[in-house]
């Protein structure tokens, strides 16, 4: 009988329709601390990168299918969450303009995210070829391109935030958010420790993510000299890609106005 209910709600879950949140955006960009804030509340689940694509209608059922394997559902929840990183990953552009799709873009500085990119890949994983700034950098230009052309082709509403206000306009990101969301429980800046918290493949890896709550100050890059002509390309791709989501998403959006 204990095993009873979770097995029922699991099954109404994956058989009843629900909204589908993704957040499509790019590595080291706070997605993994964004996760967590909202697989945290209520209405939401799922909080880690499931590394698949969304192709037709039957793509959101599939996700509910893994993620239900070693996951528990919610009582009465409203959303099923991912994010989506690479570009191997497509989405399609009838999935996101279905009526149950909520699009969330956010994008960070090549300036913090290609050092960042190195800095991981040096710990985990050596012989990566996202250790060489040329190809770390050459993913980030790819996909920025993606992402704004994605952007450009939704009919659905989008929202967009600067990674960094996740971290320093916190209360302005996750109270917007929560309004266009329209979620009862607002978003917190706390959140609940994952069965898959801090593991390889789901998500950031570092200790960090387990504080349990959002660290005022956005990360910085200290002691990196970047390829000059790399960072100038990154900048130009991403000053492109972010001028274009501000201005479609209609003022949906909670940005640096430093960086305008």
């Amino acid at each position: 009988m204990s095993t009873l209910l979770p097995n029922v709600r699991k099954s109404a879950a994956i058989i009843v329709p629900k909204k589908h949140i993704f957040l499509l955006s790019h590595m080291r960009a706070y997605t993994s601390l964004f996760g967590h804030i909202m697989g945290s509340n209520p209405a939401i689940c799922g909080y880690y990168e499931m590394h698949i694509g969304y192709y037709s209608w039957k793509s959101p059922i599939r996700q509910k299918l893994l993620y239900f394997q070693q996951e528990s559902a919610k009582p009465g929840f409203s959303y099923m969450f991912d994010k989506i990183l690479h570009n191997e990953h497509s989405v399609s552009l009838d999935v996101l303009n279905g009526s149950r799709a909520r699009s969330i873009f956010c994008l960070r500085q090549p300036k913090d995210v290609i050092p960042s990119i190195l800095k991981l890949y040096a710990r985990i994983d050596p012989a990566h070829e996202f250790n060489s700034e040329a190809f770390a950098t050459h993913y980030y230009i790819k996909r920025l391109a993606v992402l704004e052309a994605i952007a450009e082709s939704l009919e659905q509403d989008f929202f967009y935030f600067d990674s960094d206000s996740l971290k320093l306009q916190t209360d302005e990101c996750l109270g917007s958010l929560s309004d266009w969301l329209q979620l009862r429980t607002p978003l917190s800046d706390t959140y609940a420790l994952q069965q898959h918290t801090s593991r390889e493949r789901y998500g950031d890896s570092s200790e960090a993510l387990r504080a349990g709550h959002i660290r005022k100050e956005a990360s910085r890059h200290l002691g990196w000299s970047p390829q000059e002509d790399l960072l100038q390309s990154a900048n130009s791709a991403y000053r492109e890609a972010r001028s274009t989501m501000i201005k479609l998403s209609s003022r949906r959006s909670v940005v640096d106005e430093s960086l305008l």
